[in-house]
């Protein structure tokens, strides 16, 4: 009875934006960091594994998300409008090699109107890496779909050790990112070191020409005007 008004829910809440909206799902939110690359995210099966990523990515730039298992449709709605806004062409995935986990990627790849890439965890980075493995779970609804085509054993991401896992992920980063947005970044970064200084010299100065105007009994408004009209902003 459960599963089926959950679907029947799932269904409504697809074809009826005004049902949509009144649901919100605050646990799967998009990090996005400084000036964000816009043609790419990275989205990962469990909160752990963007906790160990996000400092890789933001180095990049990137946008990551957790989507916790399975991404629930507001996570999948917001992630389409955010395609459209922001001209996001290609999500890279990572997930375990599992039941659950190649069905992670199979819900994401029919959800979203995008390429949807998983980079990790393949049955070449296993053999490759000769990973050590788990028992399949037989109770697992996919269990039996998976036995048939990969055997009993099945990967978790977090067997690959740590620097093999941020290796594979900034490799993949640097080939879907466009070599022109790296070196704008490069020089972008290099330029705010140089600014830095100056910038917190110029916010200290106009506190204190701000501080002075107000002791003279001059609005808001007439102090805003001014420092712009001085320091040449628009």
């Amino acid at each position: 009875m459960c599963v089926r008004l959950g679907y029947s829910l799932k269904r409504l809440r697809k074809y009826f934006p005004d049902v949509h909206r009144k649901f919100e799902d605050p646990s799967r939110p998009i990090r996005i960091p400084w000036l964000p690359i816009r043609e790419i995210e990275l989205w990962l099966e469990k909160s752990s594994l963007e906790f160990f990523l996000r400092r890789l990515a933001e180095r990049y730039h990137v946008p990551t998300l957790a989507e916790r298992g399975f991404g629930s449709l507001s996570m999948f709605r917001k992630a389409i409008e955010r395609a459209k806004r922001r001209g996001v062409r290609k999500v890279l995935l990572i997930s375990d090699h599992d039941p659950s986990g190649l069905k992670i990627d199979e819900v994401t790849k029919r959800e979203m109107p995008i390429e949807v890439e998983r980079i990790a965890l393949t049955m070449d980075q296993i053999r490759k890496y000769r990973l050590p493995s788990i028992r399949v779970k037989r109770k697992d609804s996919r269990a039996k779909k998976y036995i048939g085509k990969f055997g009993d054993n099945a990967w978790e991401v977090e067997a690959l050790p740590p620097r093999t896992l941020l290796h594979i992920v900034e490799h993949e980063l640097r080939k879907n990112i466009p070599r022109e947005f790296l070196e704008e970044l490069r020089l972008t970064e290099e330029v705010f070191k140089i600014t830095k200084p100056l910038e917190k010299r110029l916010v200290e100065r106009l506190r204190e020409e701000a501080i002075k105007l107000k002791q003279e009994g001059i609005s808001d408004e007439e102090i805003l005007r001014r420092l712009k009209r001085k320091y040449g902003i628009g």
